[in-house]
């Protein structure tokens, strides 16, 4: 009996782990003057915004499935 997992749940650990990997190269190029911290949040902020532009344009494109 395994539980169901839901195709949001799967969007959401798959986007913690792309910021898992931007993140870090974030931190990194930036010379160190913004903390940890701060670039793990404009990591998920970057990530969001292209996940919404997406969305965007998969309304427009396909607009009679909503």
């Amino acid at each position: 009996m395994h539980p169901k997992i839901t195709p949001c749940s799967k969007l959401i650990f798959l986007g913690l782990l792309l910021n898992l990997a931007i993140a870090p190269a974030l931190y990194a190029a930036n010379n160190q003057t913004l903390g940890r911290d701060t670039a793990y949040a404009i990591g998920l902020l970057l990530i969001l915004v292209l996940s919404l532009a997406g969305y965007l344009v998969w309304v427009i494109v396909q607009p009679e499935r909503f």
